[in-house]
């Protein structure tokens, strides 16, 4: 077997230079890098992540927002006003200190996210897209049981994707919405579709070239991936069935740039 797709997936340190993190998801056929963080239980915001993960699930992107500033708008509206004031502060600056690495990598402002709801959507593989030159997406999630799966381009059928997502891509995202709106279980909505779901928990696609060629990242921890950019390839990726009803708190940061 070719030694590349029985290595892990690289770490890179968040004190890490960009040069070097960027090498690494160069070099690497995952296309994707860990960034090791603490375990939720020694986080000193655990209180307010766990009282947000009772709450409904909920998606905010940040825009013009700071950190501070959107999570305050969450925290008031689901926990109370004032809630957790300084526990919500202390995420904050920890999603801006993981925003400024990711908008460095690429040399553009970051865009940020988080939501608490569960997308079935992301358990098909898939890769991210956006128009500019260089892009990476940046993924935390917090509270999970399993970590994201990625796999080499070169284990995927990319003519077998193509035709399966352009048939189920605008299910999916009909299927992401009625799972946010309303909270039910994907096994439920999808009960008719049982070959496509069997897909979904096993997370074996006919696409899927060899799944021993299939690593997960460590779960808790944050990673970085490759957006796929008319210059740049994309990194195929996917959830674990096992996260379904433990969404955790997803942080996602986009960062994309024309700079080459």
């Amino acid at each position: 077997m070719n030694e590349d797709h029985d290595r892990p997936i690289p770490q890179s340190p968040l004190d890490a230079a960009p040069a070097a993190t960027r090498r690494l998801l160069a070099e690497t056929p995952l296309g994707t890098v860990e960034i090791p963080r603490p375990p939720l239980e020694t986080l000193p915001y655990r209180a307010f992540v766990m009282a947000l993960l009772g709450c409904r699930g909920f998606k905010l992107d940040f825009n013009r927002l700071a950190s501070h500033e959107a999570l305050a708008l969450v925290s008031d509206k689901l926990l109370g006003p004032g809630a957790f004031a300084a526990e919500r502060m202390a995420l904050a600056n920890d999603i801006v200190a993981l925003a400024a690495f990711a908008g460095e990598l690429a040399g553009g402002r970051p865009a940020i996210a988080i939501r608490t709801y569960f997308a079935p959507g992301d358990l098909v593989w898939h890769v991210d897209r956006v128009n500019e030159r260089t892009a990476f997406r940046l993924l935390w999630p917090i509270g999970r049981p399993a970590g994201m799966c990625v796999t080499p381009t070169a284990n995927v059928d990319v003519p077998l994707h193509r035709a399966y997502m352009r048939r189920e891509h605008p299910l999916l995202c009909r299927l992401d919405t009625r799972v946010m709106r309303t909270g039910a279980a994907v096994e439920r909505l999808w009960a008719h579709r049982p070959a496509q779901l069997a897909a979904m928990m096993s997370g074996t696609f006919p696409f899927i070239r060899d799944s021993a060629q299939v690593r997960q990242v460590t779960p808790g921890a944050a990673s970085i991936h490759r957006v796929e950019t008319p210059t740049q390839p994309g990194t195929y990726h996917c959830s674990s069935w096992g996260n379904r009803r433990s969404p955790g708190l997803q942080i996602v940061i986009t960062a994309a740039s024309d700079q080459p």
